[in-house]
């Protein structure tokens, strides 16, 4: 079967979805291929913080980043889908006095003593230095989320085929050709939104996949007001009355399998925010992968030496939090509207491909 199309999107993740949602609202004929089932990879497995200030890296993230928050906000009004959207903030702990100095830098912030945690959170151990509250983060539910993007997408004439890989882009003409295992797909712009598996379609582009581990634990017997952060882990309290412990960060492994030192490291992670949490029954248990670029900010936007191709990957721990904000990055690429010189610097494919010739 033959399809002709504007945008041909591969990856059903939550970064392809919404891309294919965003582009198929300007009118765009959009094709989305998904090597395996909607949602069900690395956006599977993630957290599904909208946490903005704990993962602040640079002005232009942050930038970035905030604006990607009030895309969600904009989708649920938009769309009234139910995305797991909860509301009420984020909690970062300080376990120093130099943690507390960095945090207390945001104006945005309300300083909580440590007596005061306590009294707001039942249960946790209180940070030495206190916390530090954001209210204007929030989480979302990573597979409602993509489901809804895709749903959003379809309604809007978006074609999904799920099980079709794209093992080859050709060439065609001044578009490009893409063939899978059910059809083949002629398009005028290529967007690749495939996590780590994007840079096999880019020649000698660097990105790596880093392994996590999660945990999600029965806590109805426990109401957690707000989700709890401290470098880089963190508890989510879920509408269904589970917390998601999060996360290990293991390098150099590529399989999908729990292990029980992961399993011990969660436990830790539990225990250091509430005391006994790891004795809560565990509802479930799963590893995702993280695709990593080579400085951790992510790849997007044109590939280098190919026109009308792009690339939106490699968002390490930061896919759900900044997917709404780069599809319309990739959107306004396509349709030419005007875009961020300072984003498009910042987030430029080019840095992450190896040049022989300076190497």
């Amino acid at each position: 079967m033959s399809h002709n199309v504007d945008v041909a999107v591969i990856g059903g993740g939550i970064i392809g979805c919404s891309t294919a949602y965003y582009l198929a609202k300007e009118g765009l004929s959009v094709h989305l291929l998904e090597q395996n089932e909607i949602a069900q990879g690395t956006t599977k497995a993630a957290g599904g913080m909208l946490g903005a200030h704990s993962e602040y890296m640079n002005d232009t993230f942050y930038s970035f980043a905030r604006e990607s928050q009030a895309l969600y906000k904009d989708f649920q009004l938009d769309t009234g889908v139910a995305i797991g959207y909860k509301p009420g903030g984020i909690i970062q702990f300080a376990r120093s006095d130099q943690e507390r100095i960095t945090l207390s830098r945001w104006h945005d912030a309300h300083y909580l003593s440590a007596e005061q945690v306590g009294q707001r959170i039942p249960h946790v151990a209180p940070p030495a230095y206190g916390a530090y509250l954001f209210e204007e983060d929030a989480h979302v539910h990573p597979e409602k989320t993509c489901l809804a993007f895709c749903r959003m997408a379809q309604k809007l004439g978006v074609t999904v085929s799920e099980h079709s890989q794209a093992d080859e882009i050709e060439e065609y003409g001044s578009n490009y050709r893409i063939e899978t295992n059910s059809s083949v797909i002629t398009a005028n712009h290529v967007v690749l939104a495939g996590g780590a598996a994007s840079a096999r379609l880019v020649p000698r582009l660097q990105m790596t996949a880093v392994k996590g581990q999660c945990m999600q634990l029965n806590a109805m017997s426990m109401q957690l007001p707000y989700t709890l952060f401290h470098k880089g882990c963190y508890i989510i309290p879920r509408p269904d009355g589970t917390l998601v412990v999060g996360a290990t960060m293991e390098h150099g492994i590529s399989d999908l399998q729990t292990t029980y030192a992961g399993n011990l490291a969660l436990n830790e992670i539990a225990e250091q925010f509430i005391p006994d949490l790891s004795r809560l029954p565990v509802v479930n248990r799963w590893a995702g992968l993280r695709p990593k670029t080579v400085d951790d900010f992510p790849y997007i936007g044109r590939i280098p030496g190919k026109e009308n191709m792009y690339i939106a990957a490699g968002h390490f721990r930061n896919g759900i939090l900044l997917a709404p904000a780069t599809a319309c990055i990739i959107r306004d690429l396509i349709i030419g509207n005007e875009v961020n010189l300072e984003r498009i610097n910042a987030f430029d494919p080019q840095r992450g491909i190896f040049h022989e010739a300076y190497n």
